[in-house]
């Protein structure tokens, strides 16, 4: 039983972290190059790979309500387009 509430607290953690970072995701933060290439695996899209804690990256960054996966503006316009076509997943 403690191991089990040790591991939510790890994951509680894990939670906070996550959404800190993903909270720097904005057009008006700006962080320095050591932190982009700390957080470079967390903040990248996860089809093209653009680092969109980039300053040069101007988008907007969208987030998989499933698995939590981010995607660059680009990239999830893409996916849309392609849902659009096929009419989504259940036609």
């Amino acid at each position: 039983m403690q191991k089990l509430i040790l591991s939510g607290v790890k994951m509680n953690e894990e939670e906070i972290r996550r959404e800190k970072i993903r909270n720097l995701l904005t057009p008006d933060v700006i962080v320095c190059k050591d932190c982009r290439d700390k957080y470079k695996d967390e903040t990248s899209c996860s089809v093209c790979g653009i680092n969109m804690l980039d300053p040069n990256y101007k988008g907007m960054v969208y987030e998989c309500p499933v698995c939590g996966k981010l995607y660059c503006e680009s990239c999830w316009s893409k996916m849309e387009e392609v849902k659009q076509e096929n009419k989504g997943i259940f036609h």
